[in-house]
């Protein structure tokens, strides 16, 4: 079966949460399929990634090529402009649709993706994220949508949690915006692919002719597993992607209102904080207080995860599934987690996972985590076997592949009735 798949993001290397699902869905899908990779080069994430972007591009290039029949990767034309955030922001509020379903409006790709869809006559298509939505037309065959988050569910999450008066306006437009756009474009996908039963909910609440179908997010249990390092005492680990701006809110969080408490109450406690594009913000109120280290980017983020005795998700917004959990519990971690963080993973708090909500709560459960080495361990048991009965992205890769392959039967069924 020939699959055509347009991606957001170059799908590689998976060293992040969005890069782990788009590369193992990938995967899983060329495991079975033959696939046409259609993506688009987010140029800050590759700076972020490879020291010559130039050369990382290549090797992206080289390793998807692997993986699929063949391989295009294309400018985001209104970023890659002088101010071009700023500007597609301000042009989107006067005749565009939002942001968000404009920054991949391209005049290159409709000709590039026709022509492809022309030349290889695939037998379905799979749209990563909405925002890749406007390029439906130009493929003439059944296609899935996918929803890593539900985007205009997110920005009225966004609204609600934003102070500022003019950033909520804006906001908020960008959340009408979004639920319009969302309605028209979803009921044309023969499925819309989404992270969590709770996101499917959200979908159907805009869309309520959407047909949803829950993919979760995963770990590779093989690469993230427990070790027998022995991990550092009252010592804690964040990991997420710093510029983003739930990962923002949430490491200031922790920076300004969580890790000062616990340091009252535990002198010797530590904080990592691991991820690419800290905003100036963050790096600023890191530098400020003693026991927090600011690492960037890392390769291979499992030796300091391993050596954390706590990991901290105070991420109180967003959407989706946090990649960022279920990486610690398969790599059996006592985790303390907001609520949040945790939707569309099927956590049993007090079992594998601390909840918390406010500072005091957040500090409250990891004192008490830090003196109870039995319990971190019956944790990180539980933690791992959540993660491997549930989540592993080798069975996830092959129930998107299958997905597709039923997808594809129904309409060459209907051809031959």
């Amino acid at each position: 079966m020939r699959v055509l798949w347009l991606s957001h993001v170059v799908p590689y290397p998976p060293k992040s949460g969005l890069l782990l699902r788009a590369f193992h869905l990938l995967k899983g899908v060329a495991s079975r399929h033959e696939v046409d990779l259609v993506a688009f080069n987010q140029s800050p994430l590759m700076r972020a990634l490879y020291a010559e972007p130039a050369e990382g591009l290549a090797e992206c290039r080289r390793e998807l090529g692997r993986l699929c029949r063949s391989v295009l990767i294309l400018p985001i034309e209104r970023l890659e402009r002088p101010f071009g955030k700023a500007r597609t922001a301000a042009e989107s509020l006067v005749h565009g649709d939002g942001y968000t379903a404009d920054w991949l409006r391209s005049r290159v790709a409709p000709r590039e993706i026709r022509a492809l869809a022309e030349r290889r006559a695939h037998d379905v298509a799979h749209f990563d994220v909405i925002s890749l939505a406007r390029y439906r037309s130009l493929v003439q065959v059944p296609a899935t949508l996918g929803h890593h988050n539900i985007e205009s569910h997110m920005m009225r999450r966004r609204v609600a949690s934003e102070p500022n008066p003019i950033k909520k306006a804006y906001f908020l437009q960008e959340a009408v915006r979004l639920a319009r756009y969302e309605r028209f474009w979803a009921p044309r996908f023969a499925v819309n692919i989404v992270c969590s039963d709770l996101d499917g909910e959200r979908l159907r609440r805009t869309v309520p002719d959407s047909i949803t179908r829950t993919i979760p997010n995963g770990v590779d249990c093989a690469y993230f597993r427990p070790t027998v390092a022995a991990e550092k005492p009252d010592s804690l680990i964040f990991v997420g992607t710093l510029g983003w701006y739930p990962n923002t809110a949430a490491v200031l969080f922790l920076l300004q209102e969580v890790f000062p408490r616990l340091r009252a109450v535990r002198a010797a406690a530590t904080l990592d904080i691991v991820g690419a594009n800290p905003p100036p913000a963050i790096v600023r109120a890191a530098r400020r207080l003693a026991g927090v280290t600011l690492h960037g980017f890392l390769e291979d983020i499992r030796p300091v995860m391993a050596a954390a005795t706590v990991v901290v998700c105070p991420i109180r917004d967003g959407g989706g599934t946090k990649l960022k959990i279920l990486d610690a519990c398969a790599m059996g971690k006592c985790i303390v987690a907001h609520p949040a963080a945790c939707e569309g993973i099927a956590i049993s708090p007090g079992v594998d996972i601390r909840l918390a909500e406010s500072a005091p709560q957040f500090v409250r459960s990891i004192v008490e985590l830090l003196g109870a080495p039995a319990e971190r361990l019956a944790m990180g048991r539980a933690a791992r076997e959540l993660a491997m009965r549930r989540y592993s992205f080798d069975a996830i890769g092959v129930d998107m592949a299958d997905l597709l392959g039923e997808i594809a039967s129904q309409r060459h069924g209907h051809r031959a009735g």
